[in-house]
C-alpha cells in the first residue's frame, strides 16, 4: 500500500481535492446550519476572541477595513503598511506641512492618520501612490475634498 501511495501521490492528491470539492458543494447547507448553531452556542467566547484579536492587531484590522471600503466601491487596492507611508513622508503632514508626533495616539487631533489624496468616495484607489501621512485633524477637516494633493506635486 505504501509503495502504491508513493508511486501515485499526485494522482491521489488530485482525487482527494476533487472529492472534497464535491463534498463541500453537496454539504453546503448542512455546514451553514452547523456554523450558525456553533456561533449561537459560543457567542460570548467568539466575541471575546474577536475583541482580543482586534486589540492585539489594530494595524491588521485597520488595513482589512480599508481594503473592504476600497473594493466595495470598485476601487483598486494595493496592500501597504501605515508605517511605510509615514517613513516615506518623513512624518510630515501632507496637508498642513507640519511634523507629526509619533507618540500621540488616535483620539488626539495631532495624532497620525493616513489620508487618501483622491478620496475613495470620488474613485481614488487604496494604493501607496494615493495616500499620504496626515494629522488626524487635518484629515478629518479635509473630509472628501481634494485639498492636499497639490502639496505632493509642488
Amino acid at each position: 500500500m505504501q509503495k502504491y501511495y508513493l508511486a501515485n501521490k499526485d494522482k491521489i492528491a488530485a482525487y482527494q481535492r476533487a472529492y472534497m470539492k464535491v463534498y463541500r458543494l453537496t454539504h453546503k447547507a448542512e455546514k451553514k446550519v452547523y456554523a450558525k448553531a456553533y456561533r449561537s452556542a459560543n457567542q460570548e467566547e467568539l466575541s471575546a476572541y474577536g475583541k482580543a484579536y482586534r486589540k492585539a492587531n489594530p494595524e491588521k484590522c485597520v488595513a482589512k477595513r480599508r481594503k473592504y471600503r476600497a473594493l466595495k466601491r470598485g476601487n483598486a487596492h494595493n496592500p501597504y503598511k501605515d508605517i511605510d507611508i509615514f517613513e516615506r513622508d518623513n512624518w510630515i503632514c501632507g496637508i498642513c506641512g507640519q511634523k507629526i508626533n509619533k507618540r500621540l495616539k488616535h483620539p488626539n487631533p495631532r495624532s497620525k492618520s493616513i489620508d487618501h489624496i483622491m478620496p475613495l468616495s470620488r474613485g481614488g484607489n487604496d494604493t501607496p501612490i494615493n495616500v499620504q501621512a496626515a494629522h488626524l485633524r487635518c484629515n478629518l477637516s479635509k473630509y472628501a475634498g481634494g485639498g492636499g494633493q497639490l502639496r505632493l506635486i509642488g
